[in-house]
């Protein structure tokens, strides 16, 4: 297991965005997690601890983070069992999951496969394209609680809504929620049959469209404003003449107006910057207020 001091988030974030990180810990199984947990709690590393996964919707702040950052994306684990539930750890990676299911014949997954992240924390922002999210596909959530202690949730215990979990406000230590301090390390997800080749076919398909319509080759957090139904954010941003602009190192993509990339020395401070002059722009041409899909992640809890 790695344990780093002083480690740039900046490698840890899909945008290349964040500061030094005062420890960062990367189990890659349950028990070494909770290794590093006990070492908190025993001093032997800072707290406090904030948990991550993939930091592909994650906007870290410039001044980094103290305490213990703690990284599920090692955590990989999952496999999937003859009635078609899939039990997969937290750090498992979505398009992963979304391909290995297809492969071998099971159906309901295919949106995942355009969502760049893992399966924690597309859990905590219940992700999800036009064609499905995580919330209508779970059974059963793992929780690990401040004491080392798992728990359990079935999905009906879950209030999800459109790219929002209650375990966003416990994720940012809002002490509200009854999962404050909780982290989410496993689920389970369930599957239907499903015809082999032509699910193939849907997962090809889905990745060349993805290719075609959004920024891949650039540093970026994905969408960065949830859909305002009935209208589209990326839409709006077009019409609001913005699409393709930047401030400072931040750009609004040329090819899809709600993604923001990073040219290269892209700051935090210039991302949020740049969603407000967005957001400003969008509700003065179309009397629409966006709200943000992308979690920034606090300097302090």
């Amino acid at each position: 297991m790695s344990v780093l001091s002083t480690e740039p988030l900046s490698r840890h974030s899909t945008i290349r965005i964040g500061g030094p990180a005062e420890r960062f810990a990367l189990p890659s199984s349950m028990e070494e997690l909770l290794h590093v947990l006990d070492l908190v709690d025993r001093g032997a590393l800072p707290g406090p601890v904030r948990f991550v996964g993939n930091g592909s919707n994650l906007l870290f702040p410039d001044a980094g983070l103290p305490g213990t950052t703690i990284s599920l994306k090692r955590m990989t684990r999952f496999r999937i069992l003859p009635d078609g539930s899939i039990d997969a750890d937290a750090g498992t990676y979505l398009p992963r999951l979304a391909f290995r299911a297809a492969r071998e014949g099971w159906d309901g997954l295919g949106f995942l496969s355009g969502i760049p992240g893992t399966l924690g924390g597309g859990i905590v922002m219940n992700a999800g394209t036009r064609d499905g999210e995580i919330g209508n596909i779970l059974e059963k959530v793992r929780l690990l609680d401040p004491k080392g202690r798992l728990h359990t949730l079935d999905r009906s215990e879950i209030a999800f809504s459109y790219r929002s979990s209650p375990f966003q406000s416990a994720s940012s230590g809002d002490d509200r929620t009854p999962w404050s301090g909780y982290a989410i390390v496993g689920a389970v997800l369930r599957a239907v049959p499903g015809e082999h080749a032509g699910l193939m076919q849907e997962w090809n398909a889905l990745r060349k469209e993805r290719a075609r319509s959004q920024p891949l080759d650039c540093p970026s957090l994905g969408s960065v404003f949830r859909n305002p139904v009935p209208h589209a954010a990326g839409r709006l941003i077009d019409q609001s003449g913005w699409k393709g602009r930047s401030f400072g190192g931040i750009q609004v993509s040329a090819l899809h107006g709600n993604f923001f990339v990073n040219m290269g020395n892209g700051t935090a401070s210039e991302f949020c910057h740049l969603m407000s002059l967005v957001r400003k722009a969008v509700f003065d041409a179309a009397g629409v207020c966006l709200d943000p899909e992308v979690e920034t992640v606090p300097a302090v809890l």
